[in-house]
């Protein structure tokens, strides 16, 4: 898929309805930019693929006409296949002459970092793994980071009293950094320890076998599935097949309306860590235009886009763009204050929400 839109700049970074940023103010000449977006617009994730969409869009309506004017937007579509997020790349930089992509997931992060660091062109990623931006220079993750999405899941099952988890890990760079950054939390004090982890192919479809092989390692109080749309819900419908009755707990993904349905409303009351939600404007705004509609990832792409404006308003080459990003410190963004940690990383704020009964997301209140 190749949508172009061209669109334009502000004179200065202008935040959600009337917030200002302090960013660069526009020149007479600041320079006219592309920017390639690479998202899942077909396969499981093209729900995901939408909202982030929907971000994109809304981030260059809320430019100023200036802005609007110099900045063009092309998207590729990669289904979340990495042979195609290269193909992609390579187009985006050989063919669209992109001054900067937007990537969405670790593993497409990850496929083009190679690529936009060869040619000196940034790529912000909503991603979370730190492999992402690892020896890296042209490459930011734009997304909280594993390490705290971790210690707020390790917390709430802390408090829940949740001892024994079962851990179920897609392949996946983003799935595995969650992975990985939850059990390394676990100590020596005993609160929670992970008694069965395996981790599954992205192509399984039948998951009875690996959880009754997890079952043999006895009860536990919950169970933590780190999958995508169309494993998440079978997964789940074969965990109570088997006898796996533990309650959900999580990170991010559960909050797909058709995976709810695929499900049966197994994932009611799930619990899970995510990105917190958006500023009160920013949402206000969002349903405005997008009423009903999920914001997951929404209000990161959203940032993104207007970071890269506010970052080429001088001048548009790499090196410029990077040393913009690496200095921000409490940015005020749709996803709230974003400082950037010195290694092309964001800390951002995370969130516990529990899916209710008619598959929407509520917050959990501490």
């Amino acid at each position: 898929m190749n949508i172009r839109i061209l669109f334009s700049s502000l004179v200065l970074a202008v935040g959600i309805h009337g917030v200002v940023s302090l960013a660069r103010a526009e020149t007479p000449s600041s320079p006219r930019i592309t920017i390639g977006v690479i998202l899942p617009l077909s396969g499981p994730a093209a729900n995901f693929g939408a909202i982030a969409q929907r971000g994109v869009e809304l981030a260059l309506k809320d430019l100023s006409p200036e802005d609007r004017a110099r900045t063009r937007v092309v998207y590729e579509d990669d289904g979340l296949v990495n042979a195609r997020s290269a193909t992609a790349a390579r187009k985006l930089l050989s063919l669209d002459k992109a001054d900067a992509l937007v990537t969405w997931s670790s593993g497409t992060a990850i496929t083009v970092a190679g690529i936009v660091e060869g040619s000196h062109v940034p790529q912000i990623a909503i991603a979370s793994d730190p492999a992402v931006v690892r020896n890296r220079k042209f490459s930011f993750t734009y997304w909280p980071l594993p390490e705290d999405e971790a210690r707020t899941l390790y917390e709430y099952l802390a408090r829940a009293g949740m001892k024994r988890v079962a851990v179920l890990t897609l392949t996946h760079n983003g799935a595995i950094a969650l992975r990985d950054a939850f059990t390394a939390l676990l100590g020596a004090d005993d609160k929670v320890r992970v008694v069965a982890s395996e981790e599954v192919a992205g192509d399984l479809v039948d998951f009875r076998g690996v959880l009754t092989r997890m079952k043999t390692k006895g009860d536990v109080d919950g169970f933590i599935p780190i999958l995508f749309p169309g494993q998440l819900a079978i997964s789940v419908k074969h965990a109570r097949e088997v006898g796996v009755t533990a309650p959900l707990v999580g990170f991010e993904t559960f909050e797909d309306k058709d995976e709810f349905q695929a499900s049966g409303g197994l994932l009611a009351g799930a619990v899970y860590v995510t990105g917190a939600d958006p500023v009160p404007s920013f949402v206000e705004r969002y349903r405005g235009v997008y009423p009903d509609m999920s914001y997951y990832t929404a209000n990161q792409t959203y940032d993104a886009i207007k970071l890269l404006v506010a970052a080429t308003r001088v001048r548009k080459d790499g090196d410029t763009i990077v040393e913009f990003l690496r200095i921000l410190k409490d940015y005020p963004t749709a996803s709230g204050a974003a400082t950037s940690t010195g290694d092309n990383r964001f800390k951002l704020p995370t969130a516990l929400k529990r899916i209710d009964s008619k598959g929407d997301a509520q917050l959990v209140r501490e």
